[in-house]
């Protein structure tokens, strides 16, 4: 049985959505699913944090950071 990774997508410090996969998913596919965040009025996600610790920021400059 594989283990579910849940992603939250956060607004500065506020959590505004979360999506759950069976692997962490790369940059590109969050990028896609914040602009489902913003596209249903949750604010523009800039930064993501999954179960597994990873975090990644959205917007503008910054790298993919563990």
């Amino acid at each position: 049985m594989s283990k579910v990774v849940t992603h939250n997508f956060y607004v500065g410090e506020k959590r505004v959505m979360f999506s759950e996969w069976y692997e962490p998913l790369s940059k590109e596919a969050l990028q896609e699913r914040a602009l489902m965040a913003t596209e249903r009025g949750y604010g523009t996600p800039d930064t993501v944090v999954d179960s597994t610790g990873r975090m990644v920021k959205l917007g503008g400059e910054g790298a993919d950071t563990e």
